[in-house]
């Protein structure tokens, strides 16, 4: 593969964290807006403005927007196929 990057919510939740960029993120067809003060793979604590915060699991959420520009594009180098190593004999002795 070249030119790829595995990019998911924990990705861009956690890429949001380390800039202080704020999030909107999709739970149950709700929009919920703040600044991720802590995000692991369960679940995301989101502050708002309003000195309240939302904790939700990951697995609830079907988007997020990131109020900031996309991070680039990190091209990835081909990686070249290796053979496996062989099993390894063993002697009933």
């Amino acid at each position: 593969m070249r030119d790829s990057t595995l990019y998911t919510i924990g990705t861009a939740l956690g890429r949001a964290r380390d800039h202080e960029a704020v999030v909107h993120v999709l739970v149950s067809g709700q929009w919920l807006e703040g600044l991720v003060r802590a995000v692991d793979g369960h679940g995301l604590v989101l502050a708002s403005d309003t000195h309240e915060h939302s904790i939700v699991r990951i697995e609830d959420i079907s988007a997020v927007r990131v109020l900031r520009a996309a991070p680039p594009v990190e091209c990835l180098l081909e990686v070249e196929a290796r053979p496996m190593p062989a099993p390894r004999v063993t002697h009933d002795f």
